[in-house]
């Protein structure tokens, strides 16, 4: 039996290892962040292979980079002006606290424990499938 062509991009590999590993993600966090296999990333980040386009925009999200950034391609054409955004990079815990306790105390006093058990249950529920997910 023939081995498979190596079909990736060592460059990109190593581009996304390198942004995965400067937001403290480990190969596994970074597969279940975005939906795909740690195998299908391991492939990727060693240039085994590319990912495919619906993979790159989740890559890229994840990631917090734009899909010129994660591909090298704004250096590549300059005369593309970059894209105004910048990198959507995670919120540390406070942030994202103080995010959510900003937008529940903007709503009326009467509905506002009513939000706070919804996002309770909301999150619980993530954590939940996560770890459900996890041991499957």
């Amino acid at each position: 039996m023939a081995a498979s062509p190596k079909t990736g991009d060592l460059e990109l590999g190593r581009a996304i290892a390198a942004r995965r590993e400067e937001l403290g993600m480990s190969r596994k966090e970074l597969a279940q962040a975005t939906g795909l296999s740690y195998p299908y990333i391991a492939q990727i980040e060693t240039g085994y292979r590319l990912p495919s386009t619906k993979h790159q925009v989740a890559l890229s999200r994840t990631l917090g980079l734009s899909l010129d950034e994660l591909f090298g391609t704004a250096e590549a054409h300059p005369d593309i002006p970059p894209s105004t955004s910048s990198p959507r990079q995670r919120p540390t815990l406070e942030q994202a606290v103080d995010g959510a306790a900003r937008q529940i105390e903007s709503l009326p006093t009467s509905v506002r424990l009513e939000a706070l058990s919804r996002l309770q249950l909301r999150i619980m529920q993530g954590v939940t499938d996560e770890r459900a997910r996890r041991h499957r």
